[in-house]
């Protein structure tokens, strides 16, 4: 998941479900579970709330879709283009959870892909509710507000690790599930899964 994907021929959805108040759902404001197998953010429990229940939260626009990387493996996505989080304009992305036989044919009734390499497949009308019915494993963040490094130290506290990259820096937080981007002007995109799962999907993919 270090790279985000992002579909384009998706259906997209009317203006719906209130934004959360100012101050509630911050992105800093992360709760681990008591197992330290989970967290808690934006109000949403990552193994256990459902992209229905991000739709309920974030409403507005969303569009669905499935992503299959080069290795052929599929994934589920919700895309909140719109959304207001805590007073707070942002892009989400909510990838989530299905059996791979579900996946497989929600893809054999997409069609086409919509884009070459890592492919892209609209989830039509009829798979709408097997795609809000999903278990939502990690949430890509993107505030439209600019950060910087005092801002993410006075809020998310001194990281585990830094590494550099080009145009920016990764502020990772291995106990909370958290990899921050910070670009050389201000860009931010935040990485949320379920600590446990950190290092597979946030930080091997970097150092690779």
């Amino acid at each position: 998941m270090a790279v985000m994907g992002v579909f384009f021929l998706a259906i997209m959805r009317p203006p719906g479900a209130r934004s959360t108040a100012p101050g509630e759902d911050l992105p800093w404001r992360i709760a681990r579970g008591q197992d330290g197998a989970t967290i808690t953010v934006f109000g949403l429990t990552l193994g256990e709330s459902t992209v229905r229940d991000a739709a309920d939260k974030w409403g507005r626009r969303y569009e669905l879709g499935l992503f299959q990387n080069p290795a052929g493996r599929l994934s589920l996505e919700a895309y909140f283009r719109d959304a207001v989080v805590g007073g707070l304009n942002a892009r989400l992305v909510a990838s989530a959870r299905l059996p791979e036989d579900t996946l497989q044919a929600i893809r054999a009734g997409a069609g086409a892909p919509t884009a070459e390499g890592g492919r892209r497949y609209a989830v039509l009308e009829p798979d709408q509710d097997l795609g809000l019915g999903a278990t939502i494993t990690a949430i890509t963040y993107m505030p439209v507000v600019k950060f910087d490094a005092g801002l993410v130290r006075k809020r998310f506290g001194e990281p585990a690790e830094q590494l550099k990259v080009k145009d920016g820096v990764h502020w990772l937080y291995p106990d909370r599930g958290l990899d921050l981007l910070l670009g050389d002007g201000g860009e931010a995109l935040l990485q949320y899964v379920p600590p446990p799962e950190f290092e597979r999907r946030l930080r091997a993919p970097l150092r690779n």
